[in-house]
């Protein structure tokens, strides 16, 4: 089953959501913070490519990526 662009969208900003609420609870991140953290992070451009299909996967899978990626680096530069 393929689906249209905007379940696609759908499916992304979901994701987003989640990991802005795990980021929240694991870094006691402000909402602002996590969202910032999120935006700017490699991790955020791959969720955006949907041929990529990583909104697809579980968000504790995608929030690993994020995690490694927050952890080797600062988001803020």
């Amino acid at each position: 089953m393929k689906l249209t662009d905007g379940q696609v969208k759908m499916m992304q900003e979901e994701m987003y959501a989640e990991l802005i609420q795990i980021l929240m609870e694991k870094y006691a991140y402000t909402m602002e913070q996590a969202m910032d953290a999120l935006y700017n992070s490699e991790t955020f451009a791959r969720l955006q490519d949907a041929r990529t299909g990583l909104y697809y996967q579980s968000p504790g899978y995608v929030y690993s990526f994020l995690n490694s990626e927050l952890s080797l680096c600062d988001y803020r530069k």
